[in-house]
């Protein structure tokens, strides 16, 4: 259940009800995925700001995102349903993910690209220096203006994350959950050296 609440946002009922329903279907997708479930979820529509989210049970959409179709709601309520991560990296690269795979509009960060083809794009981009998920820590450096670095740790996290879901843990996400996401520890979670990993990473960017 989404309940919906505007603030100080010119958007039709008919708008809202359609992202509230959208929002629905997605949170109830995310519980089965994630085997987590925080209770009915308010989504505030409001005129101004970024999407964002505040636990236990509250998200936050900008009517800029609904007239552009770029309504991140899965990555936010992924947020809500995965309370205590390790590291800002995997906290944000498995919202990434999960909008790419479940969500009903593509936005922030790879937008029309796949998760993989931004990454390849911002890691190929020489006025940015985000190249591997720990450079991606960019987002506690990066300024309120400082759009391409953000865009970059986003779509580097977003990757990483889906390479390690998708290819290290053949799909196993309550694994990713219960041993990397929560603890940070990759060699006990994939028994491997992080620096082998972003290795394997890196070459199965620029092979696919």
């Amino acid at each position: 259940m989404v309940c919906a609440v505007v603030r100080g946002a010119g958007v039709a009922p008919g708008d809202i009800q359609r992202l509230a329903d959208q929002a629905a279907r997605e949170r109830e997708a995310l519980i089965v995925y994630l085997g987590n479930d925080v209770g009915p979820i308010t989504l505030v529509v409001r005129g101004k700001g970024i999407a964002r989210h505040k636990p236990p049970a509250t998200i936050f959409i900008p009517v800029r995102l609904i007239a552009k179709s770029t309504a991140i709601t899965a990555h936010e309520t992924t947020h809500l349903l995965t309370q205590g991560w390790a590291s800002r990296v995997l906290k944000e690269g498995l919202a990434v993910y999960t909008q790419y795979r479940l969500g009903e509009q593509q936005g922030w960060p790879n937008y029309r690209r796949s998760v993989h083809a931004a990454a390849r794009r911002w890691i190929g981009d020489d006025s940015v220096t985000v190249r591997t998920p720990d450079e991606a820590a960019a987002f506690r450096r990066a300024g309120k203006g400082d759009t391409k670095l953000k865009l970059a740790a986003y779509s580097v996290s977003g990757s990483w994350v889906m390479w390690i879901v998708e290819r290290k843990l053949g799909g196993g996400i309550r694994r990713f959950l219960d041993t990397l996401y929560r603890k940070g520890d990759y060699e006990a979670a994939l028994g491997q050296h992080y620096p082998a990993l972003v290795a394997e990473w890196r070459a199965y960017l620029q092979a696919h």
